[in-house]
């Protein structure tokens, strides 16, 4: 996968496969609410790649990049 890989152009921040809104990230995380929420800080941009079904950086990047205006979906909040 490459995860982290310098090389690639596409960043997670900027993929259709790329979700990180807090509430998205509460309701795949069962329990995170109750141990902080995820609109904390140390989440930074975090994460979840639902291609490859793992939590990472806004700044990492695989091989299977797909740009957000090649799906039709809307911005991603970490690529605003």
């Amino acid at each position: 996968m490459g995860f982290g890989n310098q090389a690639l152009a596409g960043k997670c921040a900027t993929c259709a496969h790329f979700r990180n809104e807090p509430d998205f990230l509460e309701r795949e995380i069962p329990g995170l609410a109750s141990m902080s929420s995820a609109h904390a800080s140390v989440r930074a941009d975090d994460g979840i790649c639902t291609r490859h079904d793992r939590y990472l950086s806004a700044r990492a990047s695989c091989a299977d990049f797909t740009p957000l205006q090649a799906t039709g979906a809307g911005t991603s909040p970490a690529a605003r």
